[in-house]
């Protein structure tokens, strides 16, 4: 999967949503997880995409994808994500924006994709 054109086409589906110009990625993070919680999978990757959107530098929209495909059961898809957000989480933390704690979840979420 090449993550580039992966986002080319959340681009696409969601034209209007503009890099760090979005008042509700907060509340999309959670929403995302609560639509997990339920099982709404499509709900929730939707979510997630505008999330990756409308914050590109930050780990949480990759880090939802990831979880969503991991309910799939689409693991190699899941590590894709999950690796990308542990990326985006290290260089928060490299420059300053996070500490060193805030890793620590995207780590647990990439590991126990790796363990399936």
């Amino acid at each position: 999967m090449d993550l580039s054109d992966y986002i080319e086409q959340c681009k696409k589906e969601y034209p209007h949503i503009r890099p760090l110009e979005e008042e509700d990625d907060i509340e999309w993070w959670n929403q995302g997880l609560d639509l997990i919680e339920a099982g709404n999978l499509n709900a929730a990757e939707d979510i997630f995409k505008k999330l990756l959107l409308a914050q590109p530098d930050m780990s949480d929209g990759y880090n939802g994808l990831g979880l969503v495909y991991e309910k799939r059961q689409q693991p190699d898809k899941a590590e894709v994500f999950l690796r990308e957000a542990l990326i985006k989480a290290e260089l928060m933390f490299e420059r300053g924006f996070a500490d060193a704690a805030f890793m620590d979840p995207v780590r647990a979420d990439l590991d126990r994709v790796l363990k399936t």
